[in-house]
C-alpha cells in the first residue's frame, strides 16, 4: 500500500487501520475525524507527512510511533490528550508544540525521538510521566512549567544534549533515574 486517499465522509478510522503499512509516504486526515485511534499509523516507516485536520482532539497510544522519517507535525490546538507512546521512536522529529489543553505528557510519548531539539510544554501540564523524553539525545533546552508537580521515572534519561533545565518549585516528586546519564 503506497498511497491512501481517505474519503471526506469518513468519521472514524479504527485502531491500527494502517499499522505497519511501510510504503505510505503522505496522509491527510479528513475533517470529520476527531480521534486518531491507537496504533493508527504505528510503524509506517516511510511516512513523511501527516496532515491533521483542526477538528482532531485526541491522539491515541502509539498512534504515530515508529515513523522514522516524520520530521514535523502540527498538532491541532483542539487536542486535549496525547496517548502513551504516541510519537515514540519518531527519529527525525525535530520540534513539537504540545497544545495548551493537554494536562499530562504520558509515558513514552516522545521516547527516543533522536532529532528532537525543541519542545514547548504548556502551562496546564501537571505530569511528565515515565520515559516521556527518554533517549531524546538532541534535546538541548527545556522549560518545565510551574504547573508540573511530578516527573516520572526515567523521564529525561539519556538526554545527552540537555544543557539547561530549571525544575520549578511546584514539583513534589522526581522519579527514579529521571535525569540520569545526562
Amino acid at each position: 500500500l503506497k498511497e491512501i486517499k481517505i474519503p471526506s465522509a469518513v468519521k472514524v478510522i479504527g485502531e491500527g487501520a494502517f499499522c505497519s503499512c511501510s510504503l505510505i509516504k503522505h496522509i491527510l486526515i479528513p475533517s470529520l475525524v476527531t480521534t486518531i485511534n491507537d496504533y493508527l499509523f504505528s510503524d509506517c516507516s516511510s511516512l513523511e507527512t501527516v496532515l491533521l485536520h483542526p477538528s482532531v482532539n485526541c491522539i491515541g497510544k502509539y498512534a504515530f510511533s515508529g515513523l522514522k522519517l516524520l520530521s514535523k507535525i502540527s498538532i491541532p490546538t483542539a487536542v486535549n490528550f496525547i496517548g502513551f507512546g504516541a510519537f515514540k521512536e519518531c527519529h527525525s522529529l525535530t520540534e513539537i508544540s504540545i497544545p495548551s489543553l493537554v494536562t499530562s505528557i504520558e509515558g513514552f510519548t516522545f521516547n527516543e525521538c533522536l532529532a528532537l531539539k525543541n519542545v514547548s510544554i504548556p502551562s496546564n501540564v501537571t505530569l511528565i510521566d515515565m520515559y516521556a523524553f527518554y533517549g531524546c539525545i538532541s534535546l538541548e533546552e527545556l522549560t518545565i512549567p510551574s504547573s508540573v508537580t511530578e516527573i516520572g521515572d526515567n523521564a529525561f534519561r539519556y538526554c545527552y544534549s540537555l544543557n539547561k533545565l530549571k525544575i520549578p518549585s511546584s514539583v513534589t516528586k522526581i522519579g527514579e533515574n529521571a535525569f540520569s546519564e545526562n
